[in-house]
């Protein structure tokens, strides 16, 4: 009786001890473990989505957006870029763009934040391909609002700044 609690002891060390290290891994990967246990599958991609509906008939755009919180998300960048939490950065040129910059889009007759109706993410995208995860690090977001033309058609969107996020994954150099 005494040998088989040891060797059942013995047997349960070896057992803990030799645990695979990807099952160690956390569901909320950090930096060292992504390092580790996540394999990128894309430094960087880019990619736009439509996020306010401007057709109210289209039921399917209309399902896939009703727990976007659209409205807080652009006024929470907007109050980040005036509070200095965040640079607004020109979409072409890159150049960081003022508060004054910023205060004088706003006040345009064609701008609202309302109007705002893409966004564009830049991201870099994890993968552990032992326990079939994925971790999506969003490193840069690009506003862009709807334009219209002279007879009221709709014309496109219009990008409004873009922001660089302070992402625990990205390896790429601060802005």
């Amino acid at each position: 009786m005494k040998h088989t609690f040891l060797y059942s002891l013995l047997l349960l060390i070896l057992i803990v001890s030799c645990k695979k290290e990807s099952e160690r891994i956390t569901d909320t990967p950090h930096k060292d473990t992504l390092e580790t246990g996540y394999s990128i599958m894309a430094d960087t991609i880019s990619y736009g989505i439509v996020v306010k509906n401007r057709d109210t008939t289209d039921e399917w755009q209309q399902k896939w957006l009703e727990n976007l919180k659209r409205d807080s998300l652009v006024d929470r960048i907007f109050e980040a870029v005036y509070n200095k939490e965040l640079k607004a950065y020109d979409y072409f040129t890159e150049e960081e763009l003022s508060i004054k910059d910023i205060k004088e889009l706003e006040k345009r007759e064609e701008f609202s934040r309302s109007k705002i109706g893409k966004m564009q993410f830049e991201e870099t995208w994890h993968f552990d391909t032992t326990n079939l995860k994925m971790v999506k690090s969003v490193n840069a977001i690009m506003l862009a609002y709807e334009a219209y033309r002279d007879d009221s058609t709709f014309k496109g969107y219009k990008p409004v700044f873009k922001v660089y996020l302070n992402s625990p994954f990205h390896n790429k150099n601060d802005r």
